[in-house]
């Protein structure tokens, strides 16, 4: 069960990597006017605050499978650009795999822990209840 939660959160990174990284030109940074800097960082930092409120899993592995799933995205996108395209596109592809995985990774990480408040603050009466009790 657990390997099945793994890969669905690797899914989910590899679709928000394709959905930022597969719909523009090799040269151009933005999509509709938005950069795909901003679509990776916002949508791994909202798909691991949902997958923590909903999943229940660690921050860090949430964090770290969306950035895999981003990072896979990437390459493949590398790959189908030098194999088909011209293969001297990506010369710095260390560099943008690199870039592309903090950028999700980071808001990822903030996105998993803030779940995690979230569901401390919402989902247990602990807080609520002992303030009530006091007054």
């Amino acid at each position: 069960m657990k390997y099945k939660i793994t890969i669905a959160i690797s899914l989910i990174g590899l679709l928000l990597g394709g959905i930022a990284y597969w719909f523009q030109p090799y040269n151009q940074q933005d999509l509709f006017g938005v950069s795909i800097y901003l679509i990776m960082g916002v949508g791994a930092f909202l798909s691991s605050f949902f997958i923590k409120i909903y999943l229940k899993e660690k921050p860090l592995k949430i964090a770290n499978f969306v950035s895999l799933g981003v990072i896979m995205a990437v390459l493949a996108r590398i790959i189908f650009d030098v194999a088909f395209w011209d293969s001297t596109s990506h010369n710095l592809a260390p560099f943008e795999i690199i870039i592309c995985g903090l950028n999700a990774f980071f808001p990822a990480l903030i996105g998993g822990f803030l779940g995690k408040l979230v569901l401390s603050l919402f989902m247990s009466n602990t807080i609520l209840s002992h303030k009530k009790e006091s007054r």
